[in-house]
């Protein structure tokens, strides 16, 4: 089943009267908070994830770990609700969060895809991945964007012996084979210890327009995926909203506001613990981002390609060219 979170509030400040009264510290404190929610919520904008805008977020049961359960990836859960603020826990407080069994392409809103594609199942149409003799490996399969940065995630182009081991809550020690990050001009592998136990991760941002159909494309409709090199990447999410000097870079380095982009981050410092599971406690820009080229006819071959694919899976049914 292919589960998605639509999430169709803004969070909103209740209306207040009266007078408060505070200390000079606590106010001091309140002015710091008030900027740094600013801040978050500027890079959010900047990542894509508009709060004035309505957006779909998708992160749905592809996982090998979880196929045929309507369980969802618990890392991909809190990179769910850290990308989509205090929209995600008001919906859920207030009964109104919709929660729909597959969300279509041509809708009026924006995409928020979490997870890479060996979770994330429109990512592997998005990304141009295809299962390539097993369901738990994927390769390169009909491109529609020649991107920068790719997930390396074919057991045909990683040893057998290249594993990294996390705690996943719920399930324990989970080993997996240690998928990586191919760049302009190098590979980014996450490290582990000598005991395959995972050191530290890679978290990659892509935004693109959505290409998955021309209509999307004249709405002026966006895409931004979040994906790891494994759940504790994008679990980082919860991470990069708090880390105030990422946060600055970010908005710094696109303060431009290009339309497409690629961002790589390393998550470190990685606490194993076997109750909430395997987190990084840092986050770093690898380098800048990389400005994708922003041209129509590059986004109308991209859906050319993306169409069929699309035609031959049931996770999208998007407008016709």
């Amino acid at each position: 089943m292919d589960i998605s979170a639509v999430l169709t509030v803004a969070t909103q400040a209740a209306g207040a009267s009266g007078m408060v009264t505070v200390s000079t510290r606590a106010a001091r404190w309140m002015r710091t908070r008030a900027r740094f929610r600013d801040q978050a919520n500027i890079a959010r904008e900047l990542l894509g994830l508009h709060q004035s805008r309505l957006i779909a977020y998708r992160h749905d049961s592809k996982h090998v770990l979880y196929g045929g359960t309507q369980s969802l990836h618990p890392d991909n859960l809190h990179g769910l609700a850290a990308a989509s603020g205090n929209a995600y826990v008001s919906a859920q407080q207030t009964g109104r969060l919709r929660v729909e069994d597959e969300i279509l392409t041509h809708a009026a809103h924006d995409l928020a895809l979490i997870g890479s594609p060996t979770s994330e199942g429109l990512s592997r149409l998005l990304f141009g991945y295809a299962p390539d003799g097993d369901p738990d490996s994927l390769a390169a399969d009909q491109i529609p964007l020649d991107l920068p940065f790719r997930w390396v995630i074919s057991k045909n182009g990683i040893a057998d012996s290249a594993v990294a081991r996390r705690l996943v809550a719920g399930r324990g020690l989970v080993e997996r084979p240690n998928w990586r990050i191919a760049g302009p001009d190098r590979l980014y592998v996450p490290r582990v210890d000598e005991d395959g136990l995972l050191l530290e991760d890679y978290l990659l941002v892509t935004k693109v327009r959505n290409y998955l159909s021309h209509s999307a494309i004249d709405e002026g409709h966006f895409i931004v995926s979040f994906g790891g090199s494994h759940g504790t990447g994008t679990r980082a999410l919860e991470l990069l909203f708090k880390d105030r000097e990422v946060l600055s870079g970010i908005a710094d380095r696109l303060r431009q506001r290009p339309a497409a982009f690629q961002m790589l981050l390393r998550v470190s410092d990685i606490k194993h613990d076997r109750t909430v599971g395997s987190y990084a406690r840092k986050i770093e820009l690898v380098d800048d981002p990389i400005v994708l080229p922003d041209r129509d006819s590059i986004w109308r071959t991209a859906t050319g390609i993306a169409q069929r694919s699309i035609h031959g899976s049931s996770t999208a049914h998007p407008d016709p060219p």
